[in-house]
């Protein structure tokens, strides 16, 4: 029995320390894999090539497709610069400023309904407020007039009170319980007309902000038209003063046409000096031994990868097991 319970607790042992081993295992074998697969010498000769190459295709084509790039850049300069100046001769700055005039009209025309609309809100709200004191006034009213009933009420007789007398329900000229009713009725009639005012007074004020809203949006609107007037104006008459520097739109088309042509021109050199100093850099890297280089490359690349994956199959995993058991076992005899 105890025999059992010794190898139960020495192959528990064995099996925590395992993950110490096999990570130890793992590091030596890619460490290995770096060494039996190492690339750096052909990736420097690699770069060397290219680097070469490309002195090569410089040395030849360079200077040409610089000069070129600087004509090219230049043109296309002019270019814009001749379609700017076209534009503006090419502008209906008439139907411009007649849309533009016509779009201020309407602008100002919406102002003064908004205006009148502002208007005749804030005489709303100042009769609504008006409402709301008298209902204010109302109420105080008949609040005193139910004060004045319930102290002549109980007044004594000889201060011309009613105190100890029964009331009748109404009556023509003494006090009587019809007089507090008919002021109770008054005075929640003023709370009524109180609430009402009040919620009136709160609609009103909610359009009053509206119409301010659209009072300065209008107002923005406006703003902006009579600067793109202005700015439509600047426009033509800057066209007039190119017409009285002798620039002529019929010359402009002429020479963007032309300059569109040599454009074009200037391109097809540039990409054909671009594509024979590709095909130079590639034929010398070729003649300098890229290709079977780079294929080197590939095949240390392929070769680690398998030599890597192969620690992980189940049969390597046994023999470490079993040997990791091996020398545990010597360490602890």
């Amino acid at each position: 029995m105890f025999g059992v319970v010794k190898t139960f607790i020495r192959n528990s042992r064995i099996k925590i320390d395992y993950p110490r081993y096999e990570r130890e295992q793992r590091a030596l074998h890619l460490a290995q894999a770096d060494r039996r697969f190492d690339a750096s010498q052909l990736n420097k000769e690699i770069a060397q090539i290219r680097q070469q190459a490309t002195a090569v295709g410089d040395q030849r084509f360079g200077s040409d497709i610089a000069s070129l790039g600087q004509r090219v850049a230049a043109t296309e300069h002019g270019l814009h610069k001749d379609r700017q100046l076209l534009s503006i001769f090419e502008r209906n700055y008439k139907a411009e400023l007649d849309a533009l005039y016509a779009q201020k009209t309407q602008l100002f025309e919406e102002k003064e309904g908004l205006l009148a609309n502002a208007r005749a809100i804030k005489a709303e709200r100042s009769s609504a407020h008006d409402d709301l004191q008298e209902a204010y006034g109302d109420l105080e009213d008949a609040k005193s007039d139910v004060d004045r009933w319930y102290s002549k009420s109980e007044r004594t007789p000889l201060l011309f009170g009613n105190g100890g007398k029964k009331l009748p329900k109404h009556s023509l000229f003494g006090q009587s319980h019809g007089d507090l009713s008919s002021a109770k009725y008054r005075r929640g009639e003023a709370v009524s007309d109180i609430g009402n005012s009040k919620r009136k007074l709160a609609d009103i004020k909610a359009r009053q902000a509206a119409i301010r809203q659209e009072i300065d949006r209008n107002f923005a609107e406006i703003g902006m038209t009579i600067e793109k007037i202005g700015a439509v104006k600047k426009d033509r008459q800057h066209m007039f003063d190119l017409k009285q520097e002798g620039v002529d739109p019929a010359v402009l088309r002429v020479e963007i046409h032309n300059a569109q042509s040599t454009l074009a021109d200037l391109e097809r050199q540039l990409r054909s000096l671009e594509n024979q100093r590709l095909e130079l850099i590639q034929e010398t890297q070729t003649r300098l031994g890229l290709p079977e280089r780079e294929a080197a490359v590939a095949d240390l690349h392929s070769r680690k990868s398998r030599f890597v994956e192969e620690f992980d199959s189940e049969q390597n995993r046994a023999n470490r097991q079993d040997e990791h058991r091996r020398q545990w076992m010597a360490a602890h005899p």
